[in-house]
C-alpha cells in the first residue's frame, strides 16, 4: 500500500500549528489552515527562464509550469525547494543558492516563491518521470508575456502579478 503523503498544517505566516494535514484530504483542510508550497524560478544570467510542461496524467496536464511542490511533513520550506528543484529537473542547488522571493497565502495554499541563478540554458536538465515530460527556457519579456496564457498552468501568473517588483529587482541585478 501506498503511504499518503504528509504536510505540516501551517497558518498564514508559516508557522507550525502542531498536526498534519495530507494530500488525500486537501479539499477538507479547515479554514485558518495552510499547507507550504514551493515554487522556484530558475533563471539563467542571460535572463531566460526554464519552464518544465506537465505529464499528461497530472492534474493541468501538458501545460507549462515553473518547477515546485508540496513540502512535505518535517521538512522545511527551503530543503523543499532544494528537494523538488533537484527531483523536477536535476538541478543541485545549496539552500544558501536560493533567494526567497516572498511568501503568500492563497486559499490554503501557503506559497514560497524562491529564485535561483544559473549560468546558462546549457545547464543538463534531468526530467522527472510522472512530473515533467519536457523543458524550454524563455527569454524574461516571452516568459512574463507566456505565463499569463492558457498554455500555462494554474494562477502562477496571478501569484506573479503580486510580486513582480520583487521579481525584476532580482534580474535587474543580474545585469
Amino acid at each position: 500500500m501506498k503511504e499518503r503523503e504528509a504536510w505540516d498544517a501551517v497558518d498564514a505566516a508559516g508557522r507550525p500549528l502542531g498536526f498534519d494535514l495530507y494530500r488525500d484530504e486537501a479539499e477538507q483542510i479547515p479554514d485558518g489552515v495552510y499547507h507550504r508550497v514551493v515554487e522556484i524560478y530558475v533563471v539563467t544570467k542571460q535572463q531566460e527562464f526554464l519552464t518544465t510542461l506537465r505529464d499528461p496524467r497530472k492534474p493541468f496536464g501538458l501545460m507549462w509550469e515553473i518547477t515546485g511542490g508540496s513540502v512535505l511533513k518535517g521538512e522545511s520550506s527551503l530543503a523543499g525547494a532544494v528537494r523538488e528543484l533537484r527531483e523536477e529537473t536535476g538541478i543541485s542547488k545549496r539552500s544558501e543558492e536560493l533567494t526567497l522571493l516572498t511568501q503568500m497565502p492563497v486559499g490554503h495554499t501557503l506559497y514560497d516563491i524562491y529564485i535561483t541563478t544559473v549560468p546558462d540554458r546549457n545547464i543538463p536538465i534531468t526530467l522527472q518521470p510522472g512530473e515533467t515530460v519536457d523543458y524550454r527556457f524563455l527569454a524574461r519579456k516571452e516568459f512574463i508575456h507566456e505565463i499569463y496564457t492558457e498554455r500555462f498552468a494554474g494562477t502562477i501568473g496571478e501569484r506573479l502579478s503580486q510580486y513582480k517588483l520583487q521579481l525584476d529587482a532580482y534580474l535587474d541585478a543580474l545585469k
